[in-house]
């Protein structure tokens, strides 16, 4: 081959290279195009993130945030709108708004999707939609559920007990407050027990709890209400029984003995009016004697402790209810115990 031929075969070779090249550059593009228009139009872009929580309890709330871009520089306004859907019929079905409503490229906005007590349990599609001044996008659907929940109530401390240290024998009193939730109304037949699940430390004679419902026997509550409960805690010390007075008449008798020596000494040293005067002074003084007497004695408390006294020590009582159904509190747990209040009993006064 001559070398014009070789240089032309060359020339065709470059050439057919340099068009796959630019095929290769175009096939890009076009990908890159189309994944800019998957997310948009030609006018904007849309993409919410990730809904959080992807999951509530009836009654929940989740939110998305939006963000709103420029496509070849557009620079206008927006309009946002979320829909809420789902495959079966559902009651209350959770609503979506979506702020601020308009929003101008490039930019951002937040979805917020609420839902209800009595929203139905199941998983629904979260549709947002974009609409320009010639052009509407809608972004992949968002999955978000509402959680198929037991209902429940909690127990909330509303005050501690006062005062917070007492002798043994004197007790204190608190403030609990019982919440419904997830829809939980108490039995139509009964209603929720309050008690100290547990005392610690362990002691033979322990404190002893009791609580007061301003609902009567049992604390009724219904879906999204607080009740409260009044919790006394009692503790064990002596018992005033009665006195005794422990009377001291032969120290007693002594004391008109000096007085009658002087009216004696007067009596037989004076005249006649003076024997009656002192024999009158003499009779004052052992009447006033019989009159003092019960002052030479001293008056003690009796005391008893048929139930015992309960131990100086702090300490701590766990309070957990449960309703007429067996249903129990909800804030106890493998890891929660429950609410707990505190009081210190120390050593009863000496009588």
């Amino acid at each position: 081959m001559s070398s014009v031929g070789r240089t032309e075969s060359t020339l065709k070779t470059r050439l057919g290279r340099g068009a796959y090249s630019a095929g290769c550059l175009l096939a890009a593009l076009l990908v890159m195009g189309a994944a800019a228009l998957g997310q948009g139009t030609s006018e904007f872009t849309l993409q919410p993130s990730a809904l959080s929580p992807a999951a509530v309890a009836p009654g929940g709330v989740s939110s998305t945030n939006i963000q709103i871009g420029s496509v070849n520089g557009f620079t206008g306004t927006v309009s946002l709108g979320c829909q809420v859907s789902s495959s079966i019929a559902t009651t209350d079905t959770p609503v979506c708004t979506v702020s601020p409503t308009a929003v101008s490229a490039p930019g951002s906005a937040t979805a917020t999707i609420t839902t209800k007590a009595t929203s139905t349990n199941t998983l629904y599609t979260i549709a947002i939609t974009g609409t320009g001044p010639t052009t509407t996008y809608t972004a992949p659907a968002l999955d978000f559920t509402v959680l198929a929940v037991v209902p429940q109530f909690t127990i909330t401390i509303q005050s501690s007990v006062s005062p917070s240290s007492v002798p043994a024998g004197s007790g204190a009193q608190g403030v609990v407050s019982v919440t419904a939730a997830n829809g939980y109304t108490t039995p139509p037949k009964g209603g929720i027990t309050l008690s100290c699940g547990s005392i610690a430390p362990l002691v033979a004679i322990a404190p002893v709890c009791s609580f007061t419902y301003t609902t009567g026997p049992t604390l009724q509550i219904t879906s999204g209400t607080t009740a409260l409960a009044t919790l006394t805690i009692s503790t064990y010390g002596p018992i005033v029984t009665g006195s005794r007075t422990r009377e001291r008449i032969f120290y007693g008798l002594w004391l008109p003995i000096p007085l009658l020596g002087l009216v004696g000494v007067g009596a037989a040293t004076g005249g006649k009016r003076a024997r009656k005067a002192f024999g009158l002074l003499a009779i004052f003084v052992v009447s006033a004697s019989f009159l003092l007497m019960p002052a030479c004695g001293n008056t003690t408390n009796l005391v008893s402790t048929p139930n015992g006294i309960t131990p100086a020590n702090a300490y701590t009582f766990t309070i957990v209810g449960v309703d007429s159904n067996g249903v129990v509190s909800s804030n106890v747990s493998s890891t929660n115990t429950g609410p707990t209040v505190s009081l210190t009993v120390t050593a009863p006064p000496k009588h």
